[in-house]
């Protein structure tokens, strides 16, 4: 059989020669070969109808391309339908694998779903009986952290009542007369406020009466096994001596030596440290009160390097514990500043005040009373010794801490103080200690010492 042929069709010999042209024109345009072609009549078939020969000329050319196009078309169809049934397979077996994955997650989510909710349940009856038990017990901490509130709010208010008292300063007409201590007026010195006076001096002296924790104890020198009385004003002769020399402020010196006071009532110390005691007491006040302050090396080539500076910061951190780091109070020079600028006092009177206070400090009987009475006893003597008229107001029971219904045994105790400082000063040149009596010797102190011993 022959797929695809081409048909040349040739009238009988009747037919005119000119038809057969354009007959055999247009078979040219349609690519069909002509029947003058003698090379292929021999497998021409010949019929007859109708006075009409037909003529089939097989295509070879042509068959043989679209066998070989046919064959290729059907390998790769071939191959195709083979790799899209492999697909195919492969994407089953996917499915079927994510199926099965799915299914097992499933399963597994719902067996972890149950056992969870068993868990939840279980841990709610126990959480029930916890929160049961943890209420009952809270109830009973609420009561009673009721009640500490109640009582921290009674003492907050209790607390809060006696600092407005401590440090409320206005002037209401009942507390007008215990605040006046002075009169502002005859205050010129600039670097004291004259509106702020009297508030000062009132907050000093509750100050005072608040103290200092550990306080210094009165013969604390029965507890002291390796030193003496002498000892201590030997180290204090030297204090006074070196701070003289450095230039340091009155205020220094006088926490200086409370700082020894204080340490020395609460620990024992042997002979070999009582000097550097010295030093570190002078190196904290310094510290407190200094703008310039010295270094360590200094302060270890006062004592001829006798200690190192591991040794110093050693007994610089047992002081700080041993005294709870508290050292600020108000020293008897500051209560004296506010007691001369109210009487009026000169130089001279102020610098005799000041010498009659540093030399008190060699003696130990100076713990025995409080800074504002050491202040009023040195006034007072200021006064007697230059004969001033009005030198009773100096124990006035507004310029010192006092007790009620003690009025009479404050006024002794301030006459006791000025006795004790008198008869110490009057024996001080029978003594080595030197420093204070050479210090208020020179003009610029105006040779107070000279004048004591004088009369």
């Amino acid at each position: 059989m022959v797929t695809s042929m081409n048909y040349k069709i040739n009238r009988h010999s009747n037919i005119s020669e000119d038809k057969n042209k354009n007959k055999s024109k247009e078979a040219d345009k349609e690519n069909i070969r002509p029947s003058e072609n003698k090379k292929n009549e021999k497998n021409v078939s010949i019929g007859k109808r109708d006075d009409y020969e037909i003529k089939v000329i097989p295509n070879e050319k042509k068959e043989k391309k679209e066998r070989s196009h046919k064959s290729k078309k059907e390998s790769k169809d071939f191959k195709d339908n083979i790799e899209n049934k492999d697909n195919k397979e492969n994407k089953d077996n996917k499915e079927n694998k994510e199926n099965k994955e799915n299914r097992e997650n499933k399963e597994n989510k719902e067996n972890i779903k149950l056992n969870k909710s068993n868990d939840v349940n279980i841990e709610n009856k126990d959480d029930k009986e916890k929160k049961e038990t943890i209420k009952d017990s809270d109830t009973i901490k609420q009561k009673s952290d009721k009640k500490e509130k109640i009582n921290d709010v009674e003492k907050t208010k209790s607390n809060e009542k006696k600092e407005e008292e401590i440090y409320t300063y206005e002037y209401k007409e009942d507390e007008e007369e215990k605040i006046k201590y002075f009169d502002a007026s005859k205050v010129n010195n600039v670097q004291i406020p004259k509106d702020y006076i009297n508030i000062i001096y009132y907050n000093l002296l509750k100050e005072e009466d608040a103290g200092i924790e550990p306080k210094p104890i009165y013969n604390y020198m029965k507890t002291q096994k390796e030193i003496n009385e002498k000892m201590r004003s030997i180290l204090v002769d030297w204090i006074i001596d070196v701070h003289f020399k450095f230039g340091f402020t009155d205020e220094t010196l006088f926490m200086t030596i409370s700082i020894i006071d204080r340490y020395l009532s609460v620990t024992q110390i042997t002979r070999s440290n009582f000097q550097l005691l010295g030093i570190t007491a002078l190196m904290i006040a310094c510290k407190h009160e200094e703008i310039d302050l010295p270094k360590i090396d200094d302060f270890i080539y006062i004592t001829d390097n006798a200690y190192v500076k591991s040794e110093v910061i050693k007994m610089e951190n047992d002081v700080l514990s041993k005294l709870n780091f508290s050292f600020l109070y108000p020293s008897p020079i500051k209560f004296f500043e506010y007691l001369s600028f109210h009487f009026n006092f000169t130089k001279k009177h102020h610098m005799m005040g000041k010498y009659l206070m540093e030399s008190f400090l060699l003696d130990v009987k100076n713990v025995k009373y409080k800074p504002s009475i050491i202040s009023c006893a040195c006034t007072y003597i200021v006064m007697k010794f230059f004969k001033m008229q009005n030198y009773h107001e100096s124990y006035n029971k507004k310029f010192y801490n006092f007790e009620e219904g003690l009025e009479k045994y404050t006024e002794s105790n301030i006459k006791e103080c000025a006795k004790d400082i008198c008869l110490y000063v009057d024996n001080i040149n029978k003594t080595n200690y030197q420093a204070c009596v050479k210090k208020y010797s020179k003009p610029e102190q105006e040779k107070v010492s000279i004048i004591i011993m004088n009369n």
